[in-house]
């Protein structure tokens, strides 16, 4: 698999894990075994897979950059050297980040409404299951 991916084993040994721990496929020992899923395609969402690899950290954090580049952590020196009477020094930082989280909401929302089903190669009715082993030997 990690050849038709063009990924190191070692990330996808990694990938495989995240989503053993949360329960959305279940790896089967043996000649004939591999990687399965444990839920029907239809009731895994690209949210569930999402949230499996990445966490539900969130995806912007506030790393007191503004602070640093006007020095805000000596405020009056700031304020008295650009002689700034009403100045709002986390607002526009409190801003970005509101955008952002609305943003990461909107995307989360829309990772939940699509499945592992609906995005799956289908032969009439029924979902392809890959033998990678074939495909791979082709």
């Amino acid at each position: 698999m990690a050849e038709r991916l063009d990924i190191s084993t070692s990330y996808l040994k990694k990938i495989v894990q995240h989503l053993a721990v949360a329960k959305i496929v279940r790896t089967v020992p043996g000649r004939d075994g591999g990687i399965v899923l444990t839920r029907d395609p239809h009731e895994i969402t690209l949210l569930d897979v999402f949230d499996a690899i990445e966490g539900h950290q969130p995806f912007v954090k506030n790393t007191g950059l503004v602070n640093k580049v006007f020095g805000l952590k000596r405020k009056q020196a700031f304020v008295a050297t650009y002689g700034l009477k009403d100045f709002k020094d986390q607002q526009p930082v409190a801003n970005v980040m509101a955008v952002f989280h609305q943003a990461e909401a909107q995307y989360r929302r829309q990772l939940a409404t699509l499945t592992i089903g609906a995005v799956l190669p289908m032969d009439g009715t029924q979902a392809l299951q890959l033998d990678w082993t074939k495909w791979l030997t082709r």
